[in-house]
């Protein structure tokens, strides 16, 4: 779709505020800029908001100084030089009745939560442009977003976490996907989070893992036994099998693929599937399922809820409460399905 080329820089400067300063995941902006991108380019709806010309935009912004568009950024959006916006231009920025009227046409096509994400990227970007002065009034505010019904998150039980590590074979592909799937239930760190982790950010001594999570927070995850014993294993005898160095370096990926890279997400959601195929658990499961079901499990176990909070890296307690609901629905389905007058 063809943008104004002041738009373009805006989406640009935007995707980095995201990733520098919010530390988005790269879906996340791919899908943030992909909205706004419906969002501009939806122009037979909107009247266009002022937005104040090139000469007021901060100098700090990481314009291409050469005359057109001539390199793509890291996120596919053509950088757009400062002479190409010497003169004031307007780009799609809907008013709040004209945004209200684009929300509405928008939840006749598409499902609550995909509309639930378009207009946090709309406020997103609303509430950067207002930062950095190049708009006067924040429009987005005044738009309310459709109400989500919370779905409890699906969960393994325990003798399905136990069929799908043993399914994993004693080759060195099987004995890293089997310290993947032990690392992921043993700390409940999210996928992005396993796939960051270098060698020096596993010690051994105190049997932890220091994880860089959501905002670049910092925090400690603990491993029990069995992953901390698969995971010496396999840096002391599979880590080099796919590595092109001889040696682990403290900044070396921890986890590898087999083009000796880092391994990626949605290699980690492939292992996640391959494994529960080969055990016959007939349920939708992701990475993410792994984690729902470590949280689940330490409450069914009698950890402290705050314990918890802090293990998974959630920012605040009414987060990781959704899973005192699914052990309460859990226990539900145990009570109905064992007592006799139920």
């Amino acid at each position: 779709m063809n943008l104004p080329r002041q738009a373009l820089v805006f989406l640009d400067q935007f995707a980095g505020y995201l990733q520098l300063e919010r530390n988005y995941s790269s879906n996340t902006i791919r899908a943030y800029l992909n909205d706004l991108r419906q969002l501009i380019s939806d122009n037979e709806q909107f009247d266009a908001s002022p937005v104040r010309s090139a000469e007021d935009l901060p100098t700090n912004h990481d314009i291409d100084s050469s005359n057109i568009a001539v390199e793509q950024s890291s996120e596919g959006l053509p950088r757009v030089s400062t002479s190409e916006l010497n003169a004031p231009q307007d780009i799609g920025l809907m008013e709040a009745e004209n945004l209200k009227d684009y929300i509405r046409r928008i939840q006749d096509h598409y499902a609550r939560p995909t509309v639930a994400r378009k207009i946090s990227a709309i406020r997103s970007f609303y509430r950067y442009l207002r930062r950095e002065q190049l708009i006067d009034d924040d429009p987005s505010r005044l738009v309310k977003g459709p109400k989500l019904a919370r779905r409890l998150p699906s969960c393994l039980e325990k003798e399905e976490i136990r069929k799908l590590m043993l399914v994993c074979d004693d080759s060195p592909l099987g004995v890293r996907d089997r310290t993947v799937l032990e690392v992921l239930y043993a700390t409940g760190m999210r996928v992005g989070e396993l796939c960051r982790l270098s060698v020096q950010d596993y010690d051994r001594t105190l049997i932890e893992i220091r994880v860089f999570g959501k905002g670049a927070k910092e925090r400690v995850v603990l491993l029990n036994e069995s992953a901390q014993q698969w995971l010496n294993r396999y840096l002391d005898e599979y880590w080099q099998h796919f590595s092109d160095n001889e040696n682990a370096q403290p900044e070396s990926p921890l986890f590898i693929s087999r083009q000796a890279s880092r391994l990626s997400s949605r290699s980690v959601h492939r292992i996640v599937l391959k494994y529960a195929r080969l055990a016959k658990i007939d349920k939708s499961i992701t990475p993410h399922t792994l984690r729902h079901t470590f949280a689940t499990h330490m409450l069914e176990g009698g950890a402290d809820l705050r314990a918890v909070q802090d293990l998974l890296g959630h920012t605040t307690i009414s987060t990781t409460q959704i899973y005192t609901h699914v052990s309460v629905e859990r226990l539900r389905k145990v009570y109905l399905a064992s007592h006799p007058r139920a």
